[in-house]
């Protein structure tokens, strides 16, 4: 992850604000390994996302050639319909 957590600073303010330097290193030592392992990268929602893009793309692509198939299958359906109808009345 990148790093834009700065302990110094952060420390620094704790100390002028009562902490002692032992307080204050402990709870930046805490919060950075609280940051570092609980918040994620641009990098990994872009690659999670365009990951999230490719299964939505397959589906689309199966859920559309479903759709062809139930379309070709009623058009057959409707056209042996339609010829019978056409015979019976003629």
């Amino acid at each position: 992850m990148a790093n834009n957590f700065n302990m110094v600073a952060f420390m620094d303010a704790l100390v002028e604000g009562g902490f002692t330097q032992q307080q204050a290193k402990a709870l930046a030592s805490a919060l950075f390994e609280l940051i570092d392992t609980h918040l994620v990268t641009k990098e990994y929602l872009d690659m999670r996302l365009a990951e999230l893009r490719a299964e939505f793309r397959a589906e689309l692509a199966s859920l559309k050639a479903e759709i062809v198939q139930w379309l070709c299958g009623v058009i057959i359906v409707q056209t042996g319909v339609t010829a019978v109808l056409f015979k019976l009345l003629h």
